[in-house]
């Protein structure tokens, strides 16, 4: 694969990946990265996230995948749900969160669940079988409905900074598996 041939926009979570994230290394590393920085990182609202990857969104002009973790991922399909995906090539969803679960942060408001979404892109989805914010069970449902394939990768937690994953060699292995397999 190479790498320069493509835009990352990287999409995270409520309250941001910071240094020690994997997905904040995975930007620092390769090429034509894209962060997309929120006005509001703490209380998320639905709308205004999407107008804000929107505005990311209309500034591209190449083939662009999407890395995106927990609230990052139910961006992305709301998002896709409003917009085409004309640059958006495909989407390597990490940690997807169930809005419905008891876990979910109450702050972030409008998100629906993820299986109430399409998307006009390949998909990829990576859970963890011990993930707070959203069962197993639940990404199987969501990969199912987005004709998505789906890796479990084994008790990590929400795979984040606290799961201790570092630079996350074998998401990192998953990503450019996902990436060598589409067509741009």
């Amino acid at each position: 694969m190479q790498f320069d041939k493509v835009n990352w926009l990287f999409l995270a979570g409520i309250g941001n990946s910071g240094e020690q994230h994997w997905q904040r290394m995975w930007a620092n590393r390769l090429p034509n990265s894209i962060w997309l920085e929120h006005s509001e990182w703490e209380a998320p609202q639905r709308d205004l996230w999407v107008q804000e990857m929107n505005e990311a969104v209309a500034q591209l002009s190449q083939p662009t995948v999407v890395v995106s973790h927990s609230l990052g991922c139910l961006l992305l399909l709301e998002w896709a749900s409003k917009h085409g995906c004309e640059h958006l090539v495909g989407g390597f969803l990490v940690a997807v969160p169930d809005p419905m679960s008891d876990a979910f942060p109450a702050e972030a408001k409008g998100f629906r669940r993820g299986f109430e979404h399409n998307a006009a892109m390949p998909l990829t989805l990576i859970a963890s079988q011990d993930d707070p914010y959203g069962s197993i069970d639940y990404a199987q449902r969501c990969a199912q409905q987005w004709g998505a394939s789906i890796t479990n990768i084994g008790p990590k937690g929400h795979i984040n900074s606290t799961s201790n994953l570092g630079d996350w060699r074998e998401g990192f292995e998953l990503l450019t598996g996902f990436v060598d397999g589409i067509e741009y």
